[in-house]
């Protein structure tokens, strides 16, 4: 509708400052209208989406418990039982108790990665079978990865954390449950690392005549 003068008038703009942004309203009802509960999942997915979930909580489970009993083992120093006699007095089985505490940690943090994951994608339906082997792999690889990072660390190959207190029951635990997380993140990191060092196939590192600093050589882009 036009004014007197025959101008159009300006268009009122809502004010959205405090309303939320689109973005985080799908985040917060999984793009879901209102109203809406069905599963878009038959039962058949439902099935294999229950099988993961107890695969993974039953390890996460079983690592808890086997944590659990090492910490006993190392707050009351039992004589009884017949694991508590083959490791023996803690002193002496220190460095194998922080070992089995960073794979069962890592086991557990690989397990919590997975889980959180599985939640993520069956609400915003992103979820499909071809993902499974990931979820039954991620604990076992989580708990190598927690392992041998450590070893790397307590062995100075890699010098960015200190290496005593890896050997502390609560430390290791800790950090294998840090690595275990963020599995990912470490293994990328680790990748960063190992061609900063050799280089890649395609352009390994070699020593300059002029300078003796590394440069890149080899195939194209």
């Amino acid at each position: 509708m036009n004014d007197l003068t025959g101008q159009k008038p300006p268009a009122v703009v809502p004010d959205t400052s405090s309303a939320s942004d689109v973005s985080d309203l799908a985040s917060l009802t999984d793009g879901r209208p209102a109203g809406s509960y069905r599963s878009a999942y038959p039962w058949s997915c439902w099935l294999h989406i229950g099988a993961e979930f107890t695969y993974l909580v039953a390890v996460q489970l079983v690592c808890f418990a086997a944590l659990f009993f090492l910490a006993v083992y190392v707050v009351r120093q039992p004589n009884s039982g017949i694991v508590f006699q083959v490791l023996g007095p803690y002193p002496a089985s220190r460095g194998l108790v922080a070992y089995a505490s960073i794979a069962l940690a890592g086991a557990c943090g690989g397990c919590t990665f997975a889980l959180k994951w599985l939640y993520h994608s069956v609400a915003k339906k992103s979820w499909h079978r071809d993902r499974t082997i990931w979820r039954f792999v991620v604990p076992i690889t989580s708990a190598f990865l927690a392992v041998f990072s450590g070893l790397m660390i307590i062995s100075g190959l890699v010098p960015f954390l200190a290496r005593a207190p890896l050997m502390l029951p609560t430390t290791a635990a800790a950090y294998g449950f840090f690595v275990g997380v963020f599995s990912d993140n470490v293994l990328a990191a680790l990748q960063r690392l190992a061609f900063n060092l050799f280089g890649t196939v395609d352009r390994p590192k070699v020593q300059t005549a002029e300078s003796g600093k590394p440069a890149d050589q080899g195939g194209a882009e």
